[in-house]
């Protein structure tokens, strides 16, 4: 047996209802306009395309092998 939903809106009004979607408002402007900020600032990256390459730990080779 199948059951029929009847589904029924109705409007309710509160007296700081004003007051709730103006904070909401803000909150969702603040939201926003923080998500803008961090994408605005470009992460600088560092190139180190023409460093030069210097020797590891030990900078003269010797004739010894590694053990």
């Amino acid at each position: 047996m199948q059951r029929q939903w009847r589904v029924q809106r109705t409007i309710q009004e509160y007296e700081d209802g004003q007051k709730r979607w103006d904070r909401a408002y803000l909150l969702v402007l603040e939201i926003a306009r923080s998500i803008e900020e961090s994408q605005e600032k470009p992460i600088m990256e560092v190139n180190h395309a023409s460093s030069n390459l210097c020797p590891g730990i030990d900078p003269t080779s010797g004739n010894s092998p590694n053990d």
